[in-house]
């Protein structure tokens, strides 16, 4: 995929001219013909690569560039220059500017030049996102700690409360003035309890902690569960869920939650893809052949790029912004799937959006599940 790329160059005709040529090369193209108007454009397009005159009407390329690095560091700055501001171009590159170019360009340099920064830009966000998930794996190991230092007090706290609850059910506690109310306040402690319990199970969670243990269990379930809970954030998101459930689906002999949480990552990726405009995230679970279960997620968001397609699930890859995604959800799917001997792969489709088709191994010995 080719890098946004952004043209500021106070000389109109010129600029025009780049850029069409640049969209015959499938660059997505924006253009300003001064600071004010490109400033702008960076700030509400967030293009990857900004092409920038060192002489402009209402500010110097210079000041310019420093504004860009300081305010958006991952933008890819390349200078123009006429001949005679070669050494202003250097002072740029010293400032940050990713590469520079001599008026009049050569069109093919500066696609070469072009397509450089779109890589680096990759590079640089999936360099922060490494970073990112380090810190994220640390807090997880935190959290972990913190959940195992509550659970046990808050267990204990509820045996005791249970244990005196049955205390009261004594005959000699019977005529008591108040009993009622002291049982309605330690089943209020029991309660409280429970939630805290709630709470750490979460944090084990965040700390990646799910339950191994192999059952055999009806696929359509674990679906319903997973969306479950994205549904709250699907309506704020005005996006519609829908299912599709064979009447009769073979039962899976796998870790239920870690198929939730494949199923659950791929819905927020869904979500997030459908984010600005609303849509419709469809999941269809069936029957497939030889012996396997299938579960079909898709999205009406805009859809995978083929540029794309073969990087998803690499580590550390993402289309997203740094901050909004570590790029470890698809691959963290795909090695789930594989050690449990089932897959995940993006379907092309004629359809508009994204579809991601799980397959699961069916039970050898159990019969398939009605609906």
């Amino acid at each position: 995929m080719r890098p946004k790329t952004l043209l500021i160059d106070d000389e109109l005709d010129f600029v025009r001219l780049l850029a069409e040529r640049l969209l015959a090369r499938d660059f997505p193209v924006l253009w300003a013909v001064d600071a004010a108007q490109g400033i702008g454009l960076v700030e509400s397009e967030a293009p990857a690569a900004v092409v920038l005159d060192v002489n402009l009407p209402d500010r110097s390329g210079l000041e310019v560039l420093g504004e860009i690095k300081e305010r958006w560091p991952l933008v890819q700055v390349v200078m123009l220059t006429g001949q005679s501001d070669v050494a202003t171009a250097v002072r740029g590159m010293k400032l940050g500017a990713a590469d520079y170019l001599v008026k009049p360009v050569n069109f093919d340099q500066l696609v070469r030049v072009l397509v450089r920064a779109g890589e680096r830009r990759l590079n640089q966000e999936e360099s922060l996102r490494m970073i990112e998930t380090g810190k994220l794996a640390a807090l997880g190991r935190l959290a972990e700690g913190v959940a195992h230092e509550i659970n046990n007090p808050v267990n204990i706290m509820m045996q005791k409360a249970g244990w005196a609850g049955d205390l009261l059910e004594e005959p000699e506690f019977a005529a008591c003035a108040g009993l009622a109310e002291v049982q309605a306040e330690l089943a209020a402690i029991v309660a409280q309890g429970r939630r805290c319990r709630d709470i750490v199970s979460k944090l084990m969670s965040l700390g990646g902690r799910v339950d191994p243990r192999t059952v055999d269990f009806d696929p359509r379930q674990a679906v319903a569960s997973a969306l479950e809970l994205v549904r709250e954030r699907a309506g704020s998101l005005h996006v519609e869920i829908k299912t599709e459930f064979d009447p009769s689906v073979a039962l899976v002999r796998l870790p239920r939650a870690e198929i939730e949480q494949v199923v659950g990552r791929l819905a927020d990726n869904a979500l997030d893809a459908m984010a600005a405009t609303g849509g419709t995230l469809t999941v269809r679970v069936r029957n497939a052949a030889p012996a396997t279960v299938g579960i079909e997620v898709s999205d009406t968001g805009p859809g995978v790029d083929d540029s794309l397609a073969e990087r998803i699930f690499e580590p550390f890859f993402s289309t997203k912004e740094v901050g909004k995604g570590s790029g470890l959800g698809l691959s963290i799917c795909h090695g789930v799937m594989k050690s449990l001997g089932g897959s995940v792969e993006h379907a092309r489709s004629a359809r508009p959006g994204a579809t991601f088709l799980v397959t699961l191994p069916a039970s050898p010995s159990v019969t398939p599940a009605n609906g």
